[in-house]
């Protein structure tokens, strides 16, 4: 996987977790509390699956996008 390559798959996955944590907020207002203790749950799970399957294993191979994640994130708050 070329460099451009590892970092459209960052991007992607940064994206997801970030519409996933945003649904939290959502199920939070909008659910009653066991409802949202399990869909909380999963949410987690699946963005930490994002991290170990995707970022780890992205970032492994081309740690030098760290630096790249980081500046964004000073930057502009996100993964652009």
């Amino acid at each position: 996987m070329t460099n451009e390559q590892a970092w459209r798959v960052v991007q992607v996955a940064f994206r997801g977790a970030a519409e996933l944590q945003e649904l939290i907020g959502f199920l939070k207002q909008n659910c009653t509390g066991d409802e949202y203790k399990r869909y909380s749950t999963g949410i987690a799970a699946a963005i930490d699956a994002i991290n170990v399957h995707l970022l780890n294993g992205v970032l492994s191979d081309h740690p030098d996008l760290r630096a790249k994640i980081e500046s964004d994130l000073a930057k502009f708050g996100k993964v652009t």
